[in-house]
């Protein structure tokens, strides 16, 4: 079972009290993955997110050019998998695990009960989910602009 401090160690659950977070915590699928197992792949049906606890991941796409683009590497605290919750879209990117690593599942359908049950949670969960979507727009943001800078030198 997912202990309580990794849960509140998690900015996603931070602002949940510790009643709502026995919630998600009874709902958080237990997983244990050798190195080089794909979690899911690009295309995909997104069905669930996921919490690494202990090991780490790795989250690549294909570029239009067919080479692989490591998007970014993840270990213990971090998540992933969580925009197919907010849009229903099907995966992006691939996450395949670089070393022994035990992850939590937290299925969308069971996430979506528990958040209907209760609309307080709901409204702090998805605000925290809102928080982190903007801040990762914003290092996305700053990254091609970099990446543009450094293209538009060479020329």
């Amino acid at each position: 079972m997912i202990s309580d401090a990794l849960l509140q160690s998690v900015y996603l659950f931070s602002e949940l009290g510790p009643d709502e977070r026995a919630q998600l915590a009874k709902i958080a699928e237990p997983m244990a993955l050798a190195g080089g197992t794909p979690v899911f792949r690009a295309g995909d049906a997104a069905t669930a997110f996921y919490l690494v606890k202990d090991g780490s991941v790795r989250i690549s796409t294909i570029s239009a050019g067919g080479e692989t683009v490591n998007v970014a590497t993840l270990a213990s605290g971090a998540h992933f998998g969580e925009m197919g919750l907010l849009d229903g879209a099907k995966r992006s990117a691939t996450v395949e695990t670089l070393e022994a690593t035990s992850l939590f599942r937290f299925d969308y359908g069971r996430i979506k009960a528990v958040l209907d049950a209760s609309p307080p949670m709901a409204a702090r969960l998805y605000r925290s989910f809102a928080q982190f979507l903007s801040h990762r727009l914003r290092q996305t943001t700053t990254d091609m602009s970099y990446a543009r800078e450094k293209n538009l030198r060479h020329f």
